[in-house]
């Protein structure tokens, strides 16, 4: 079974992985504010805040980095960014007045300046975290990219013909005797003469023998142990005298 893909998500679901994220957050943020035995105010406080923070991170995740940072408009993206948060954190702190701050005999003013400003801060440290996780993302895709376009064919001979095939298009490699099966992402599989051990030469970087039959991709493993791995739906073992790291 998938649990954590290479994208990070939870059995390979976005919804799933940040319900878990939200519902996680909630939970803790709602312990590490309370005071005393105020457990039930300060979930309450969260409950209320919630959909602020939300919708701050989503603004910046599906709206700014998009329309301006990945398009070079640093300024525009830092400037809306900086607007959202500062608008989020003065609607946060007077719903934090109102829902949290009365149940309290010593509270600040609504008005107070460095009430402000923390509000502000709190709205930031979450929609950071979540717009950095984002932008890592989009790097590392961009990486990727670029690795693909900076790859060279590959010209294996199967079924008397030559097929010009990127490196990162294979999954695995089975051998059998002088034969070997390269299966290609999207469930292609090419059957070529030639010996696993020269296929292994002929794989280099993120391709890993891990069984005596097996040549595998780590870039598409999609989860491991000890005994085997998977990638493309397949369980694939890991040889007494081989392992996957």
């Amino acid at each position: 079974m998938r649990f954590i893909t290479k994208d990070l998500y939870l059995f390979d679901s976005r919804i799933l992985t940040h319900v878990v994220f939200w519902i996680t957050y909630y939970v803790l943020f709602g312990m590490i504010w309370a005071k005393g035995d105020s457990y039930f105010q300060s979930f309450q406080l969260e409950f209320v805040l919630m959909p602020i923070r939300i919708a701050t991170s989503y603004i910046s995740l599906y709206y700014l980095i998009p329309t301006f940072l990945a398009k070079e408009r640093e300024v525009q993206f830092l400037l809306r960014y900086l607007l959202i948060v500062i608008i989020a954190g003065v609607v946060q702190r007077f719903l934090t007045y109102f829902f949290h701050d009365f149940f309290f005999a010593e509270r600040q003013r609504v008005l107070e300046i460095p009430a402000f400003v923390k509000s502000i801060v709190l709205v930031n440290t979450t929609a950071m975290l979540l717009t950095s996780l984002k932008i890592y993302k989009e790097w590392r895709a961009l990486k990727r990219s670029k690795e693909v376009q900076n790859e060279k064919y590959l010209e294996i001979r199967s079924d008397k013909r030559f097929h010009r095939v990127l490196p990162s298009e294979i999954s695995y490699v089975e051998g059998l005797g002088n034969y070997v099966t390269i299966y290609l992402r999207g469930g292609k599989s090419l059957i070529s003469y030639m010996t696993l051990k020269e296929a292994e030469s002929l794989l280099q970087g993120n391709f890993q023998r891990v069984h005596k039959s097996f040549i595998v991709n780590g870039n598409h493993v999609t989860s491991f142990n000890n005994e085997n791995v998977e990638i493309d739906q397949r369980i694939i073992p890991i040889g007494k005298s081989y392992d996957f790291s």
